[in-house]
């Protein structure tokens, strides 16, 4: 059961934002005032999106979960055209399901704030296959000069999903990017103050992989070729250099059989035939850490961090019986 008294620790990560910022800023060519300003002279504010007469299409989006962080939208390749903050007024703000996801619902009275994002309909439609769980719906914003807007937000597709305390890194990735785009302190303080969350491991207590065989090294080009392409292989993972072998999907009558399917098609398509712990970097960005732009970025904790994760997954009950260690990666020289 989650902890209810514990509040995020929102200063133990101010340094690795603060230097994720500068090398994401030092890397961002900002679009030309003028050009903004002509994207902008189409603006209408009960719109959602900007048409040019060119047909080139822009899409406001109320981001209220990690897309308000500027380190999340740049690991996703998403770069807004500008940026602001802004209040979803007769809304509340609801963690829910598994993690304690961001959604929002309709409350009279009730208001909460987040970062609205002009972005290209290019960019629009990557987000919704990233926010596969969402679907999109029209809001009414009101900035903080009283200009209300049409903008666009994500809600859960599964309704009546009970409230749920989030992660701390997940609550630290949203306060984080609320600070970088100058939400109201009132907004932020609240989340500090009120919201709980379940606490981020101490780095003793992360668990890793063990008990592979101590001789068994295989290389990249061994890993690459288990991806699942070749039905005669079984499919591999490597998490921080310890590889691990599917044991392939159970009778079709199993108890297991659809959520095996599930994992494996899941494995299939984005793991496996890979070292996974740069994609988990970036997938599960903390801001704890530096940005994860090459394996050089990524320290030995954060790698532990990821291993554990993986660990807890893997080794659930779940999937603990399909999931075998097998030996290590050969490049990586791990010695953990």
């Amino acid at each position: 059961m989650a902890n209810l008294l514990h509040r995020l620790n929102s200063s133990a990560s101010d340094a690795n934002f603060k230097l994720s910022c500068d090398i994401v800023l030092s890397k961002f060519v900002p679009l030309e005032k003028s050009i903004i300003d002509s994207i902008l002279a189409y603006n209408n504010f009960d719109q959602a999106e900007i048409i040019l007469p060119d047909g080139r299409t822009y899409v406001w989006y109320f981001a209220i979960g990690s897309m308000i962080n500027p380190i999340s939208l740049y690991l996703r390749d998403l770069i807004p055209i500008m940026s602001y903050p802004t209040t979803c007024k007769d809304h509340k703000l609801v963690f829910r399901g598994s993690g304690g996801m961001a959604d929002f619902e309709a409350c009279p009275g009730a208001e909460f704030d987040g970062v609205i994002h002009l972005l290209s309909k290019e960019h629009m439609t990557n987000l919704d296959l990233i926010e596969f769980t969402y679907h999109r719906i029209k809001v009414k914003c009101i900035d903080y000069q009283g200009q209300y807007h049409t903008a666009y937000a994500y809600q859960m597709n599964i309704k009546d999903q009970l409230p749920d305390v989030p992660y701390e890194r997940y609550l630290d990735i949203i306060i984080k990017g609320c600070e970088y785009f100058k939400v109201r302190s009132e907004y932020i303080n609240r989340l500090k103050d009120e919201q709980p969350v379940i606490p981020r491991k101490q780095p003793s207590n992360f668990q890793s992989f063990k008990d592979f065989p101590s001789d068994a090294y295989y290389s990249i080009d061994d890993l690459q070729k288990h991806n699942g392409d070749d039905h005669s292989l079984p499919l591999w993972i490597s998490v921080n250099g310890k590889i691990l072998e599917y044991a392939g999907l159970p009778p079709n009558d199993h108890p297991d059989y659809k959520y095996q399917q599930s994992s494996y098609t899941f494995f299939k398509q984005k793991l496996a035939g890979r070292e996974i712990t740069g994609i988990a970097a970036k997938g599960l960005y903390d801001p704890l850490y530096k940005i994860p732009l090459n394996d050089e970025d990524i320290c030995d904790q954060h790698r532990a961090q990821i291993e554990d994760f993986y660990y807890d997954i893997l080794g659930s009950a779940q999937n603990k019986v399909y999931w075998k260690l097998i030996g290590r990666l050969r490049q990586l020289n791990n010695s953990s």
